[in-house]
Parts: structure tokens; C-alpha cells; sequence
């Protein structure tokens, strides 16, 4: 014999079940269906043999009178006007629960909001629901969501097709709502599909195999197909009983049965009726109240136990009705004392069946018993436990039992608890058992990051600290009630780490002001001692990017990067040793803030003086042209170390440019022939030999050009080292500012030279 689960919720939903009924009693005939009631071939064909006749849209032009029925997917406002204008009788079979979807999209639609509807472009339900809003986007998968732009400045409200996957829309809603600022959320999807969803996903974590009954042109179905083949291998979608007996189910024991919520009660039947046939498969004849779930995440299922086989004639109301129950040690059960005595309490309950129940003495309560404290009708809840009494006309219970798994329970719902993992489900997380609460950790809440699906075996049989998650919106305590309990591991984890930065802040805090209190009291020891212009000893403690950090008495000073150095960009380590003792100039004093900012620098020579050191006028010098211009030539002695060679020095040939002879690398030999105001000029004609006689014909050339002058344009006349116009004065102050000049001393020198008086 085989078991069969047969879910709660299979079959017709009220809703269709509804537009059917009203299909059918229409009076004004001819009826005709706006599309198809169910997406089902048995119930098409009913219809049709009532005389019901299916229609599109585009047909309400050529019908006149009759009745024209709704289904329950609904119609926009737009159709619904057009049906008026044909003059025959509407009958809305609209869902309720669509009609709400409707009502909340046309009040949100007036305040301006756009909206967002999460389900299936092509359903149509969504395309009803669409003409009730005058901005609306349809978003039926995360990929879709993330590839839609949303106005950061609009306002949106979010709700969903009523048969969509609850779990594919809990994921693009979580997406939504970290992308979208102004977002409101009407979670409508109905309870029934979630339910019957719920339900599904539970069959196919509990039996061999699952029969999903239904067509696939059917939406809800499918959908429950899918679902079960995330837990289950051997999932079927069949349309009628003679499907069943192209499936092989001799090495299954277990067989779950679902159907889509188009899917007629009595097709349903006929292929439980198949089934038992050809499968052995004994269908319930005893009538009983429904067993507790103990399949993950919901209760879907009711278990139909083996017994004997039936002649009894069954309708399907009978199948769907009838399960079987069995007292099981652990099961909770509510009972009423039927009467008391010394030894204890004997009590009756629904769930105890014929039977009734005995709580013992010292099972009852921690304090003293009294018999009397316990009277006829008294109401409590015990659990069922081993029967050791030797008495077995009574079934053994335990209060005590009970008042400490219900503590514990309790403790589980406000606190933090550690929990065994007993299983995982696959693509779905984690499952446990604490106290009298069946736990489950979705595979989001298990680290701070995302676990892959093959790496949930791998805490089966570890311990983790879980706290229970808050109950979704309109569902608060229903979990609890049925003892089921979502918690998170990742949350704890959130939290201890939320608690260790608290600490590590706190204390940083609290070393801060500590240091803090240190410092004031060093800076007023020395307070005489820290006087702007004080040459003061102080060790270097560490560098950073804007300077370096100075021991100066015990106290924490800056010596700004631009103060450690004339020349530019000089890094502090090419200038200062980390526990080296220098000499520093105190150059700020904030009391106020207790700060000391010092320059090295200052204490240092000038880089114009150490060149006017080393190479005093007269010097023959050999470097690198670094850079030409039109009124001459930057020459690099050494690193840090630059001379102007003017064009009119550079030969005693007369030249356009200094290009007509130099070139950026040629090497060249100078004489320093000057330092003014802080500058360096250089000559590369005065370091040659001139030739024989060349030099006396310069000379009397020259008095006869200078004789020849009139005075005032003699008077002023500087240098040839100084004959710059005012643009030749603006480049040589913009070489000294070019990325590659800074570094080098004349830089800053060489902007020491004036406009020439001559143009």
C-alpha cells in the first residue's frame, strides 16, 4: 500500500469557482464569456455544453443584448464602459480580491502616485489592473526590476498579480525597495495562493513524488509545478487520470497530490480513483480532524494513513474531508478534566479520540497537588508522553512538560537561543527543533553573506545563535500559533559585530580623551616654553602625507610638509628620521586647541644661498639644457641647482632664437656671471676662449655702438643677463611654477628678474 498527502487547498478557488456559477445561471442568453473562466479543458467544455461562448475584445462591435460575463481576472475601466455601450447584461465575476487590487491602484492613481505592478506582462489580470493607472510599469523578475529606471523624485505605489509567486515577488520587492526612495507596498497577492503555494512546497518536501492536476495553459499551475520541483525530482503535471497511468510509481511510497486553482473538483476525483486502481493506492473513508503539520515551512498536507480497502462509494467532498490521526508521544493537546482523585487527573480532548487521558499526580504542577483545585471542566493543555502506568485504557499527558516547553518557548520569541541544525532544504536554508517550535533559517539569514546552495549540508549537526525575525505585516503571531518559528543567524551576527565597533568606539573614545587630558596638562608645563620664534629640541614620532609629526618636551607637535623644506614636494622622509633629534622653530602657538605647529626650514639655509656658496661669480660651470625659451635658456647645474643663460649671452653671433644653437639635453659649459635678488645668471660665451684679436674688435665695436646712442636711451640700461621684456618676464615666472621646475631651487630664484626698460 502506498501513503497519499493531499493537499488542503486543491481545486477550484472561490473565485473561479464563483464566475463559473455565474456563468452558468445567466438568464439573459445568449451568455458569452469575456475569455476563458479557467484555464482548463474540462471546464471549457462544460461551459461550451451550456451554451456558453467565449468572445474577445474585439468582438463587443457586432453584440447586441444577452449577457456578457466578467471572469475573475477582471476588466479595465475602459471595457467596462464599452460593455455598457453594447446594451447587453454585465455580470462581474471579478474577483474580490482583484477588485481590491483595483480600488487601491485608483486611489493611489489620484494622489498622483506612478505605479508599479509585480507580476506577468501577458496575465489578464495585469492587464486590467494597467488601466487603472496613468503611469504604470510591469515588473515580472529581478532582472526586469534592475533594468528599469525609476524617478527618484516620483512617487510609487507597488502592488502585485494575485496569483503571482510569493517568493519571486518577496525578492523583486526587496530589490524595489532599496532602489526606490518613495515607495508604498500593498502586498496583494491572495492568501489562497499563497496557501496553496505554501502548501505545495511542503508536499514536495515530504513525498516521493507529486501530482500537480491541471492544464498548463493554466498560470497558478504551472507555478505550483515549479515550486515542487525545487524539493522534489519526480514531479508530474498531468491533465487527467489516463496521464497517471503513463507514470511509474511502483518505487514510490509517498505521493503528494495538488491541483491548480482551475482545476475542477471532479477530475480531481477521478484521478484519486485511477490512482487507487492502478497504484494500490487506498483512498480515507474515516472521518477526523485535520494533523498537525510537520513538514517545513507550512502546514500543506494531510496525511491519509493506510487501512483496509473500501467498497464505499466516495464523492470528492469525502476524499478532500477525510484523514487519519495518531497520537504521538510530543503532541500537544488540549483537554477538560473530567474528574480528579489522590492519584491525579483524568481528562478528555478532541484530539484524544475515544480515549481519554491521565495526567499523573506529580505531572501536574511544582507545588503541592490538590484534587480539589482541579474540578469538573477545568481547561488546560498537556503533552503526550510514554504510557508507563501499565494502565492502557488512558493515554499518558503531562502538564508539567508543557508549562516548561511553553517557558522555553517563550524565551525563544524574546531572546537569543542556540539552536541545532537537524536539516537543510535545498535553495531554501536551514531547519532546527527548539522546544516545541519547528525553526527555520532562510539561506538569506544564515551568514553575512550569501551561502551557496552546496554548502547548506555543511551545518547540518553545528550549533548557531539565532534570534526569531520579526512577523511580516498582517501576519503577526500566526507562525508562532503554529509553532513554527523564522529566525536569523545573520542578525546575531549583525549584532555581535555592532556590538564589538560600539566597544572598540567606546573605548577609542575613551583613550582619545585620556590622551586628550595628557596632552592639556604637558602643554601647560611648557606653556612658557612655547613662545613663537623658540628654537626648540624635538624627536620625530611619525610622518603623514601633510608633514611630520614632532616630539617637542612630551608634546605631540606638526611640522607642515611646506615647512620641513625650501625646495617643493620634498617627501618629510627625504628630509627628517623617524626617532632622529632636530632643531625646530615654533611658528604658531594655539592655546585655545593646544596646538604647536614648528618649521625645519626656517633654521636651514636659503637654497640661493647655498648655491651663491658653491658656485660664486666667475665659476666655470658645466650642465644640461633643461628647458629653452625665446629670450634664452634654463640650465640644470645639479638637481635642485638651475642658471639663465639669456639668448644675448649665449654666443657672439647674434641670434633669432636660443634654438638656433641649443637644443633640451645638449650639455654646455657657463660662467656664473651674477647673483641679484636671489637669481643665478649664467654665460655660455664668456666660458670660451675667445679667439686671437676677436675680442679687442668686440670691444671697440661695442663703444662705437654706444657712442652712437643717444644718452637717455643709455640711461638704465642693465646687464645683458637682465634684458627681459615683461613676457619674457611672465615665462621665466611660469617656468619656476611648471611641474618640471618645481623641485628646483631657481625656481623661486629666477622670478627675481624685472622687465627690460627697452622693448
Amino acid at each position: 500500500m502506498k501513503t497519499l498527502l493531499l493537499a488542503k487547498h486543491a481545486g477550484l478557488c472561490s473565485g473561479v469557482e464563483r464566475a463559473l456559477t455565474l456563468a452558468l445561471s445567466a438568464k439573459s442568453k445568449p451568455v458569452r464569456l469575456l475569455g476563458n473562466i479557467a484555464h482548463n479543458e474540462r471546464v471549457i467544455a462544460k461551459l461550451r455544453e451550456a451554451g456558453c461562448a467565449v468572445i474577445e475584445e474585439k468582438d463587443l462591435d457586432t453584440i447586441r443584448g444577452g449577457s456578457v460575463v466578467i471572469r475573475a481576472h477582471g476588466v479595465s475601466p475602459k471595457l467596462y464602459k464599452k460593455l455598457h455601450s453594447i446594451g447587453a447584461e454585465i455580470i462581474d465575476a471579478t474577483c474580490p480580491f482583484v477588485k481590491k487590487i483595483h480600488d487601491i491602484v485608483t486611489e493611489y492613481n489620484g494622489k498622483g502616485y506612478s505605479v508599479i505592478i509585480v507580476g506577468d506582462p501577458t496575465h489578464p489580470e495585469v492587464i486590467g489592473t494597467k488601466g487603472y493607472a496613468d503611469d504604470c510599469v510591469v515588473i515580472d523578475s529581478l532582472e526586469s526590476a534592475k533594468n528599469t529606471t525609476f524617478d527618484e523624485k516620483k512617487q510609487y505605489i507597488l502592488v502585485c498579480q494575485s496569483t503571482f509567486s510569493e517568493n519571486k515577488a518577496n525578492i523583486i520587492i526587496n530589490h524595489l525597495k532599496n532602489t526606490i526612495k518613495l515607495l508604498a507596498i500593498k502586498q496583494t497577492i491572495c492568501y489562497t495562493t499563497k496557501e496553496r503555494q505554501a502548501e505545495a512546497k511542503s508536499l514536495s518536501c515530504a513525498c516521493d513524488a507529486v501530482l500537480v492536476i491541471g492544464s498548463s495553459s493554466s498560470s497558478n499551475t504551472t507555478k505550483l509545478v515549479d515550486i515542487c520541483k525545487e524539493q522534489c525530482n519526480k514531479v508530474y503535471l498531468i491533465r487527467d487520470a489516463e496521464d497517471v497511468k503513463a507514470i511509474d510509481l511502483t518505487e514510490v511510497q509517498k505521493i503528494g497530490v495538488t491541483a491548480g486553482a482551475s482545476t475542477p473538483k471532479e477530475l480531481i476525483m477521478e484521478v484519486l480513483s485511477g490512482m487507487s486502481n492502478e497504484n494500490e493506492v487506498t483512498l480515507p473513508t474515516k472521518e477526523n480532524e485535520t494533523t498537525e503539520a510537520t513538514a517545513p515551512v507550512t502546514a500543506a498536507a494531510e496525511e491519509v494513513k493506510e487501512s483496509k480497502p473500501t467498497s464505499k462509494k466516495m464523492t470528492m467532498d469525502d476524499v478532500m474531508a477525510s484523514t487519519s490521526f495518531e497520537i504521538r508521544e510530543g503532541m500537544r493537546v488540549k483537554v477538560s478534566v473530567i474528574r480528579s482523585d489522590e492519584t491525579g487527573v483524568y481528562v478528555s480532548g478532541l484530539k484524544l479520540g475515544k480515549k481519554d487521558g491521565f495526567v499523573a499526580a506529580d505531572r501536574l504542577t511544582d507545588g503541592e497537588y490538590k484534587p480539589e483545585d482541579y474540578p469538573v471542566g477545568t481547561e488546560f493543555t498537556a503533552v503526550v508522553v510514554p504510557n508507563t502506568n501499565g494502565n492502557k485504557d488512558y493515554i499518558a499527558l503531562d502538564k508539567k512538560k508543557f508549562d516548561e516547553v511553553e517557558e522555553m518557548d517563550k524565551a525563544l520569541l524574546d531572546s537569543v537561543f542556540e539552536l541545532k541544525i537537524d536539516k537543510a532544504v535545498d535553495k531554501g536554508g536551514l531547519l532546527g527543533k527548539k522546544g516545541s517550535y519547528t525553526v527555520f533559517i532562510p539561506v538569506s539569514h544564515i551568514e553575512l553573506h550569501r551561502v551557496a546552495d552546496e554548502d547548506l549540508q555543511s551545518y547540518v549537526g553545528k550549533k548557531l545563535l539565532v534570534k526569531k525575525l520579526p512577523d511580516k505585516k498582517g501576519e503577526e503571531g500566526a507562525e508562532v500559533k503554529r509553532h513554527r518559528i523564522v529566525a536569523s543567524h545573520k542578525e546575531v551576527l549583525i549584532a555581535e559585530k555592532k556590538a564589538a565597533r560600539e566597544k572598540a568606539e567606546k573605548e577609542w573614545q575613551e583613550k582619545k580623551a585620556r590622551e586628550e587630558e595628557e596632552k592639556k596638562a604637558i602643554f601647560e608645563a611648557n606653556r612658557d616654553r612655547f613662545e613663537v620664534n623658540n628654537v626648540v629640541p624635538g624627536v620625530v614620532k611619525r610622518f603623514a602625507d601633510f608633514g611630520a609629526f614632532v616630539s617637542v618636551y612630551g608634546f605631540d607637535c606638526l611640522a607642515p610638509k611646506t615647512e620641513l623644506s625650501w625646495t617643493k614636494g620634498v617627501a618629510p622622509a627625504d628630509v627628517l628620521e623617524i626617532g632622529k633629534e632636530y632643531e625646530f622653530v615654533i611658528i604658531k602657538v594655539d592655546a585655545e586647541n593646544y596646538k604647536v605647529s614648528l618649521s625645519y626650514r626656517l633654521l636651514q639655509k636659503r637654497p640661493y644661498e647655498i648655491a651663491q656658496e658653491k658656485y660664486p661669480v666667475g665659476t666655470i660651470v658645466t650642465g644640461t639644457v633643461q628647458t629653452i625659451v625665446n629670450f634664452g635658456a634654463f640650465i640644470s647645474i645639479e638637481p635642485g641647482v638651475d642658471g639663465l643663460v639669456h639668448v644675448s649671452n649665449i654666443s657672439d653671433k647674434r641670434l633669432n632664437s636660443p634654438a638656433d644653437v641649443l637644443k633640451v639635453g645638449d650639455e654646455v659649459t657657463a660662467k656664473v656671471i651674477s647673483f641679484v635678488d636671489n637669481r643665478m645668471a649664467l654665460s655660455i660665451k664668456d666660458a670660451q676662449e675667445p679667439a686671437e684679436g676677436a675680442a679687442e674688435a668686440k670691444e671697440g665695436e661695442k663703444r662705437v655702438r654706444n657712442n652712437a646712442r643717444p644718452q637717455q636711451e643709455r640711461k638704465g640700461k642693465k646687464s645683458a643677463g637682465d634684458e627681459i621684456s615683461k613676457e619674457e618676464q611672465e615665462i621665466v615666472q611660469n617656468f619656476g611654477t611648471t611641474e618640471s621646475v618645481q623641485n628646483n631651487i631657481l625656481g623661486d630664484l629666477l622670478k627675481g628678474f624685472t622687465p627690460s626698460d627697452e622693448k
